[in-house]
């Protein structure tokens, strides 16, 4: 319990510094490995971390201490894989525990390792397309796989993270739907998290390298030998690459050369998270209350009540169709998803490219985006390194380009639609 990351004073210090002005939270004889913050009315004490934690733990003494007495306090989001005790049968403390969400995990202590792992889980053909789409990003790209965990400079941080806040800003505008993450008060509390937590080890950064360039990047909960998967994003140029499952395989390395028992997709309801873990389990918030209060029970059962409800209106879809109702009123009429250009591209002859009429393009440069994400959808079924192709735009034309490369050179034409 000790290795908790979100009861480590690190983590409540940064929390209670951006979302409770610095104030600080209260700790109770009754119960160790979690510390609170009070309702400002209410006789109601909720975990500091709140929605922000991804399983806290916790040990009861109400036996010989009675400091919860007329009072109401929530925990949220304990994955059931912890085994925690509960409050005695003849006791006034009660508990009620109110389920949120499933979550996925892969019991990886089971395996003898990764590959006995992947042939449990899926067939001959599945695993073949994941390596097939792993060695096609890395004969198309330099790739390089980081993992920080231990230590991590200021600048290496920075630069990171800043490309993390942009993956994530350019996934969700293609998806037109919000993410809590790119507010700016909470993604400086993640930065300042990440970093701290990062270089005491009880977090971790996993980086996949186009050269220097990121373009996938997942950040992590280290709770002793459980590995929590919090945030992941990768660079939807690359959407042919399924960069995502290359992520989770990696990540799955890692924890199987790295003494991980468990590791924790969390909830959330994305196919990739069924399709690698091997198992579920039920995430719940925890309602510990004095039951000989009448108020404390009243507050206890309209608690409960208000989280069901939520519950039933995210399983209908609803919270999310209001959220993305409310992201898309606020970016106004003139905001849309991201446009792609069509283009059409075809092998052709060294003597049919002209370099006299056209000049030569940095194809990562601003206003290549289409142009980027064609000619990467081509070269994941004619790989070749990409380092080597030079990319031109005809001056003749100016929706026409071309490439020379090693093995292939290419005619690439916008196609123009009417409009």
């Amino acid at each position: 319990m000790t290795d908790n990351p979100f009861n480590k004073d690190s983590f409540k210090k940064i929390w209670l510094k951006y979302f409770n002005n610095s104030r600080e939270g209260e700790a109770f004889s009754f119960i160790s490995g979690v510390s609170f913050v009070k309702h400002k009315s209410l006789p109601v004490f909720v975990n500091i971390g709140k929605n922000l934690t991804d399983g806290l733990t916790y040990e009861l003494n109400a036996n010989s201490e009675k400091d919860y007495k007329a009072k109401v306090f929530l925990i949220r989001d304990i994955p059931s894989y912890h085994s925690l005790g509960s409050p005695s049968s003849d006791g006034d403390l009660k508990l009620k525990k109110v389920f949120q969400y499933e979550g996925y995990t892969t019991e990886i202590s089971n395996y003898e390792n990764l590959d006995q792992y992947m042939r449990s889980i899926f067939k001959s053909n599945s695993r073949y397309k994941f390596r097939r789409n792993m060695e096609r990003l890395e004969s198309c790209f330099e790739i390089k796989y980081t993992m920080y965990h231990g230590e991590i400079s200021p600048e290496e941080f920075k630069r990171v993270f800043d490309s993390f806040y942009k993956l994530l800003e350019k996934r969700y505008t293609d998806k037109q739907e919000r993410c809590g993450e790119l507010n700016p008060e909470l993604w400086a509390y993640y930065s300042e998290l990440a970093y701290t937590m990062i270089n005491e080890k009880s977090a971790s950064l996993f980086v996949i390298y186009n050269g220097e360039r990121p373009i996938g990047i997942t950040f992590n909960y280290h709770f002793g030998s459980v590995f929590i998967e919090a945030l992941t994003v990768f660079d939807i140029d690359y959407y042919k690459f399924n960069i995502g499952h290359t992520t989770i395989y990696k990540l799955l390395e890692w924890s199987f050369n790295n003494g991980v028992s468990l590791f924790d997709y969390t909830h959330g309801d994305f196919d990739y998270k069924k399709r690698w873990s091997s198992s579920r389990y039920q995430k719940s918030h925890h309602l510990l209350y004095d039951s000989s209060s009448w108020r404390c029970c009243v507050i206890a059962f309209f608690i409960e009540k208000k989280f069901n409800l939520k519950r039933l209106l995210r399983d209908k879809k609803i919270i999310k169709k209001y959220h993305n109702f409310k992201f898309k009123l606020s970016q106004g009429p003139s905001k849309s998803g991201l446009v792609f250009d069509r283009f059409n591209i075809e092998e052709t002859g060294m003597e049919d490219l002209n370099e006299n009429s056209s000049r030569e393009i940095m194809l990562y440069e601003e206003g290549h985006y289409a142009l980027r994400k064609a000619v990467f959808d081509h070269y994941y079924k004619h790989p070749e390194p990409l380092a080597q192709v030079k990319f031109f735009r005809s001056n003749v034309n100016e929706n026409n380009y071309s490439a020379m490369g090693l093995k292939h050179n290419l005619k690439i034409e916008k196609v123009l639609i009417k409009r």
